[in-house]
């Protein structure tokens, strides 16, 4: 199965940062790159071609937003949780994903992640979005700046983290989770982010070393899932 994406932010981006990951790409007739971006593809040996909007048409049967802009990549390739421990990095953070279902939020959380040098994201094999063309230019290419690692267990992962040093801290709305704003986070911290819906599951809470929650007005029930992960990032890298 062949794998695209597109849109004309993404593409280029992918061309200029990760062109090894490109197979080829096509840009619909009266549509064109600025000349930096052709010189990246010539550079790179990259294939391309001009093609009419009714072939154009044919290359991803779906309605999308391409503007005119569709690579074939690779299969993305997910990493082992092995690899994405370092023990000779003095901190590290990584973020364990339970149970997410929307690409958009997804996406948006491994842009974040990138943005603020997350070691690693771990997710579920199951009932868990994958990394799709959705995902891809939700993250606007950042999914291949910070590696991602599936498992069938997310229970045992975190088992092995703790193994490894790491100390686990969840974002829950429990009427004992403590402020963020009294939580100090380890050099070695792995943070868990749940379901947009249902939250983290309770066999992961089980595992957790703590849990914590971002203070609001409670003028609606939550944050959106990648806005609460933006903001506790952005908590921990100013520690």
């Amino acid at each position: 199965m062949r794998n695209y994406i597109y849109g004309k932010k993404i593409v280029e981006n992918v061309i200029k940062n990760f062109s090894n990951q490109i197979v080829k790409i096509y840009i619909l007739k009266g549509h064109s790159f600025e000349q930096e971006i052709y010189s990246i593809i010539k550079k790179n040996n990259i294939k391309w071609s001009s093609v009419e909007k009714g072939n154009f048409l044919k290359i991803i049967k779906e309605k999308i937003k391409h503007q005119g802009y569709i690579a074939e990549v690779k299969e993305y390739q997910y990493c082992e949780l092995s690899n994405i421990y370092n023990n000779s990095k003095e901190r590290q953070v990584i973020l364990i994903i339970d149970q997410l279902q929307d690409p958009q939020n997804f996406g948006a959380i491994i842009r974040t992640a990138s943005l603020f040098n997350v070691d690693g994201i771990i997710i579920q094999e199951n009932n868990q979005v994958k990394v799709t063309p959705a995902v891809v230019k939700a993250s606007v290419g950042t999914i291949y700046n910070i590696p991602i690692v599936k498992v069938s267990n997310l229970k045992d992962a975190i088992n092995s983290l703790k193994n490894q040093g790491f100390w686990i801290y969840s974002s829950f709305l429990g009427k004992d989770s403590k402020s963020i704003n009294e939580i100090n986070f380890d050099k070695k911290t792995a943070i868990v982010i749940g379901n947009e819906a249902t939250g983290i599951s309770k066999k992961i809470l089980s595992v957790s070393d703590f849990n914590f929650k971002i203070e609001t007005s409670n003028v609606i029930d939550s944050l959106n899932v990648s806005v609460a992960t933006g903001i506790i990032l952005f908590k921990i890298s100013a520690i």
